[in-house]
């Protein structure tokens, strides 16, 4: 089996994926990560350099491939669902889990970061505010065609748990 986590970005899906694949006994993998390692750059450095369009094409490549692993819970990018009719493959390979934040709640945590984020960088907080919402409102279609919707902001291991038992029937 293969669970997939959605959502945009600082919603949690990597330390929830970590969390899920520990107590599902799973590999976790994390998509950005994936990137980064096949062509030795930073994802700052990708779009910087090479630019979104490229990155979104490496995003799913790096998707398609993982048809050939199974047992493995994947932290999916924010954007990764929403291009190249990527949440269609996600469908098709497992089952998906969005994990649901508010843009206040992304913008606090954001704020909070020590990641920066390439989409964010050089924006005053009003700007990410309404860059997170006007991005976050057009990606929601993609995020919500998901198996299953959760709220992010104080996930407990009792409703990870819960929620992959539904999904498992």
């Amino acid at each position: 089996m293969r669970f997939f986590l959605v959502g945009y970005m600082y919603c949690g899906k990597t330390t929830v994926g970590r969390k899920l694949a520990r107590l599902l006994d799973y590999e976790f993998i994390d998509t950005d990560s994936l990137v980064e390692e096949r062509l030795g750059k930073k994802i700052t450095e990708i779009f910087a350099t090479e630019g979104e369009d490229f990155f979104r094409q490496k995003e799913s490549k790096v998707l398609a491939d993982l048809k050939n692993k199974d047992n493995i819970v994947v932290a999916t990018g924010g954007g990764l669902p929403c291009f190249n009719n990527n949440i269609q493959t996600i469908k098709s390979l497992g089952k998906s889990i969005y994990l649901q934040l508010s843009a206040k709640e992304i913008l606090s945590r954001a704020v909070l970061s020590k990641k920066p984020r390439p989409l964010l960088q050089g924006k005053s907080k009003e700007e990410m505010l309404a860059f997170i919402e006007q991005t976050l409102q057009a990606r929601e279609k993609f995020y919500k065609q998901a198996d299953l919707s959760i709220n992010a902001l104080s996930l407990t291991n009792y409703e990870l748990q819960t929620s992959i038992e539904f999904l498992q029937k």
